[in-house]
């Protein structure tokens, strides 16, 4: 009877220890996967970090969080506080999907603890993150690092989120910058524009502010198309048999469906002039274009004005993403979400950081980084040169 017991006390603490394992294994793969208990997460508060850095041909999130990490080795996953408390770095995976997004952004926007979220990877799940947001009064702060569509920060202020920030130039700045561009190659361009299916609230907004400034200079759009999974140049190919066809091609989307754009120009032999929008501004790029003999740019909003021959990548944002949260972090004591919008609203109307990595950061009053300009770069034979000056007008 006595042996039976121990036998009994024995199984008894063997089966705690087990359950004690699995429990932990369980709630780390949660958090992980950012399904974590939204009363009580592993480390309060944090910061969270949302990008799509598994998306095959499009590199900047990629890149971005390798810049972002660089500053991270020496310092560990965390910023230290006004009051030296640990405010912990949680990165988190949305591929590129809306309903991947939402399902994040609804879990952090539960988790007060989560005080800032830096992301996302495009302007269609940025977007699809702010709307989760701007339901409630006590949203976390949001900094954008990548996302261009114009509204997107007056949406933000019109429903009354004044903590989100900016750190690269809009697309109405862009839509300028390739209108100049385009009347560098022909007085009055007949422009070919395509977007990307896949990022339509980029591609869409943008098209419109290129497609109208080029008609304001005298231009005209003889094409407007998305290319993506169900559609692609060839639709608009009767247009290439008109006895005046277009003179400049200008692509506004990520680079994949650019790398398809390409290779259909390749096979075509269709060698008009290219531009391309920045969500193409990866090193790939450059090793695509050289496939074509087609005079060809981009834009970018990234520069190095010690280094300007330097290929411009999205590790230079990531570095200066991390530079501002730091010092965001550093002035918050006792931090929490109230705080913590506190200090990114403060951030507006002021010059915030001057020659950060890709230049410098001056948020205006809705939060729009106003010193950054976007650059052109030709790229014509894979060759790569800076086009325009790092000073705005």
């Amino acid at each position: 009877m006595f042996n039976s017991l121990i036998n009994i006390s024995r199984g008894a603490k063997i089966a705690s220890i087990i359950v004690t394992i699995v429990v932990g294994l369980v709630t780390t793969a949660i958090w992980k996967t950012g399904e974590w208990w939204t009363d009580k997460p592993f480390f309060e508060p944090y910061i969270a970090v949302v990008l799509a850095r598994e998306q095959i041909d499009f590199g900047i999130p990629a890149e971005f969080q390798a810049g972002f990490d660089s500053n991270t080795k020496n310092t560990g996953d965390y910023f230290v506080s006004h009051d030296e408390k640990k405010i912990r770095i949680q990165k988190l995976e949305d591929f590129g999907s809306i309903d991947e997004a939402n399902r994040i952004a609804n879990v952090l926007l539960k988790d007060e603890n989560c005080i800032l979220v830096l992301g996302s990877s495009n302007s269609t799940v940025t977007a699809a993150t702010l709307d989760v947001f701007l339901t409630s009064k006590n949203p976390p702060a949001y900094i954008l690092p990548i996302a261009t569509a114009t509204n997107l920060l007056s949406k933000a202020h019109t429903n009354g989120h004044d903590a989100v920030l900016r750190m690269v130039p809009k697309n109405e700045e862009q839509a300028t910058e390739i209108q100049k561009l385009a009347l560098t190659l022909y007085n009055q361009p007949r422009v070919a524009i395509y977007g990307d299916q896949e990022n339509p609230l980029y591609s869409e907004d943008l098209i419109r502010d290129i497609s109208s400034k080029i008609r304001e200079a005298g231009g005209s759009i003889l094409v407007e198309e998305m290319i993506g999974p169900t559609s692609s140049f060839y639709n608009s190919l009767p247009v290439w048999d008109l006895k005046r066809p277009p003179q400049v091609i200008i692509y506004a989307g990520v680079a994949h469906h650019g790398f398809l754009l390409i290779d259909q120009l390749k096979e075509l032999e269709i060698s008009v002039p290219l531009i391309f929008t920045d969500g193409s501004m990866i090193s790939e790029l450059i090793e695509n274009i050289s496939k074509i003999p087609n005079k060809a740019f981009v834009l970018s909003p990234v520069g190095n004005k010690t280094q300007p021959e330097v290929f411009p990548t999205y590790e230079a944002i990531g570095k200066d993403a991390y530079t501002l949260l730091n010092k965001f972090v550093k002035s918050c004591g006792d931090c929490d979400r109230t705080k913590m919008r506190e200090i990114v609203s403060d951030a507006k109307n002021k010059r915030y950081l001057e020659n950060g990595a890709a230049g410098d950061y001056y948020f205006d009053a809705f939060g729009e980084n106003s010193a950054m300009p976007f650059l052109v770069y030709e790229i014509t034979g894979g060759k790569f040169e800076l086009k325009s000056s790092f000073q705005k007008e």
